[in-house]
């Protein structure tokens, strides 16, 4: 006997739901009697293929083969929540979490700011395409935003390729000139990422450009006005790097004017759900596929800790998804695509990184349910400042 909801009223429910029990259960049913119910048919039937127990083990083996419905409603429900509304240039960055939406509420805020903006975050957490949306949410969206990867750059050329140069300037050089990267980006966005790798020559440089607005190109003795914003991205850390007088003092507080902390995905789950399913839609729909993958191997990949951030997830979903034999991508797939199968567990990890990472999340948590700093401050055992200087480090907003 199997019961079925069913909504749908048709003249033909007997031939309907024979045809809907022959798809789903790979095997010739013919039905000896239905009945109809509200809401729901009763059914009573015979198949042909079951007539051994061996056909019978064959076909509930065949259970394997089918997708797990309970799994799929809460992918349609997912998908069809809406996500809180943001300006369109910000709807690139998917993301959940409280952390995120504080930094993009503050990337919003700082948009039409001249003031230079330095964006912090481990590799793969997305730094252009923040970079890119402040500038294109603010007035210099209709002028150049001009990318540089500054550790690409050969040191012997940092100097002609940033501020260019005059005809004759050197040996090789065009008999035109160039512009450099600063004249390319005028009234628009120059771009710095890895910026830690600039060497202290070119700091000096730079640090000049910043204080008077102006270049001047290699050969060259004329002073040439530039109004260029600067967007700084750095996985360093800028202090040590002062204090090992690596960069100059004098430059770091320059650029540090507006400063912006992208966390790691290890620190935002909520948000690897979202990208899995997003990733996923996206290089589906670019591989002209109907690719899903199964709760074992979505669970895999929301429980993984991605070093590598968001650049790690996007490659994996495509590797899956191009190596995929079948529509529905399996947890024992991820082999094929390399993922490691052991996970760095929160006891191997160095204890302050534990520590500050259970504090984090704690606060984070707290703050999402509107706690009060207050009372997040006494359930710490911390004084009411603390909490508040770490909600700030952590980009977050708090009920005082």
């Amino acid at each position: 006997m199997v019961t079925i909801r069913w909504d749908i009223k048709t003249i033909d429910r007997l031939s309907m739901v024979e045809d809907v029990l022959k798809e789903f259960s790979c095997c010739d049913i013919n039905i000896i009697s239905m009945k109809v119910t509200p809401g729901r048919i009763l059914i009573k039937s015979w198949c042909r293929q079951l007539q051994d127990i061996s056909c019978v083990q064959s076909c509930l083996g065949r259970r394997a083969d089918i997708i797990n419905v309970a799994y799929l409603c809460e992918e349609i429900s997912e998908l069809s929540t809406p996500e809180p509304e943001r300006p369109r240039y910000f709807s690139d960055i998917i993301c959940s979490s409280q952390s995120m939406h504080s930094l993009i509420e503050k990337a919003i805020k700082i948009a039409d700011s001249k003031y230079t903006v330095l964006i912090r975050g481990d590799t793969g957490t997305g730094k252009e395409l923040l970079a890119r949306a402040i500038h294109n949410s603010g007035q210099r969206r209709f002028y150049p935003f001009i990318p540089v990867n500054c550790s690409a750059l050969p040191e012997s050329l940092m100097e002609s390729e940033f501020f260019g140069y005059e005809k004759g300037a050197f040996s090789g050089a065009d008999c035109k000139g160039k512009k450099g990267l600063f004249e390319m980006a005028d009234k628009g966005t120059l771009f710095l990422d890895e910026f830690g790798e600039m060497s202290l020559s070119l700091q000096a440089k730079l640090l000049r450009v910043l204080q008077d607005g102006g270049i001047r190109r290699v050969g060259g003795a004329q002073i040439i006005p530039v109004n260029v914003r600067i967007i700084v991205a750095t996985n360093a850390n800028l202090e040590e790097m002062v204090e090992q007088r690596l960069l100059r003092a004098d430059l770091y507080y320059r650029i540090n004017v507006l400063s912006l902390t992208i966390p790691p995905l290890r620190e935002r789950p909520q948000d690897i759900s979202l990208l899995i399913r997003h990733f996923v839609q996206k290089y589906a729909k670019e591989f002209q596929r109907r690719i899903i993958l199964d709760k074992a191997c979505f669970d895999a990949l929301h429980h993984h800790t991605w070093p590598g951030n968001v650049r790690e997830l996007e490659n994996t979903i495509i590797r899956l998804m191009l190596m995929a034999e079948s529509d529905v991508i399996t947890r024992e797939e991820l082999g094929m695509v390399n993922l490691p199968a052991v996970e760095l567990t929160p006891t191997e990890r160095p204890f302050k990184e534990q520590v500050l990472c259970a504090e984090r999340q704690l606060i984070e948590q707290m703050v999402e349910e509107n706690v009060s700093s207050r009372h997040i401050a006494k359930a710490l055992g911390v004084s009411h400042t603390t909490v508040l200087n770490k909600i700030r480090s952590y980009q977050l907003e708090s009920v005082s």
